[in-house]
């Protein structure tokens, strides 16, 4: 199944460019080591362009695969840029979305770098939408390792270990993530768990 200049598939889940406005130095896909698939998504995408991507990879069989609830993949936002700088998106399109497609679980990725005072009402904000998970970029256990890996724009380590706890808080399903290869794996599994994640998973780097 081919990808539009508004959706791609990652791992076999249908995931949704949000724009490209970024909270770090370099977009997630980058990061993992996509380095052709920012150049074919489209920049700055509409929620209707969004939802006519979304609906074309439905119709043309994505999750029909799927044999039981769990192994439905659900929609994933990201893209080049960070979603939750995308919140006049996400309110235009999750609605739609959701009364057309009830029931899919949609899933931001995301660094997760808010402001701690912005935090529980961008979480409440998040709940309304029906977003009911968040993947968070956490490649580093400490504010010197995650400064040099992740290059914040603004905020910092501190920042992103709030949002974990106050989203964990919130009700939302909080996963953390990084790319392989991973030297500090069971500092960063302690950490995501402490702070409330239910997961710290370590994702392949991208096959180009």
């Amino acid at each position: 199944m081919s990808s539009s200049a508004y959706h791609y598939f990652e791992q076999q889940r249908l995931t949704l460019q949000s724009g490209s406005r970024l909270a770090a130095a370099q977009s997630l896909l980058q990061l993992e080591g996509n380095s052709q698939l920012p150049a074919q998504l489209a920049a700055e995408p509409t929620a209707q362009q969004l939802l006519d991507a979304a609906e074309q990879a439905y119709q043309a069989g994505y999750e029909q695969q799927a044999s039981t609830e769990f192994e439905l993949q659900g929609l994933a936002i990201a893209g080049i840029g960070d979603p939750l700088l995308q919140l006049e998106l996400l309110a235009a399109f999750l609605p739609a979305f959701k009364t057309k497609r009830h029931g899919v679980p949609v899933t931001l990725v995301t660094y997760g770098l808010v402001p701690p005072n912005e935090a529980a009402a961008l979480c409440q904000q998040l709940m309304e939408l029906e977003v009911e998970k968040l993947e968070i970029y956490l490649p580093a256990s400490n504010p010197p390792a995650y400064q040099q890996a992740v290059k914040p724009i603004q905020l910092g380590f501190s920042d992103v270990c709030q949002f974990i706890h106050t989203a964990s808080e919130a009700g939302l399903q909080v996963t953390c993530f990084a790319y392989a290869p991973v030297t500090q794996q069971s500092e960063l599994r302690a950490l995501a768990l402490d702070l409330g994640a239910r997961a710290f998973v370590v994702k392949p780097l991208a096959i180009v």
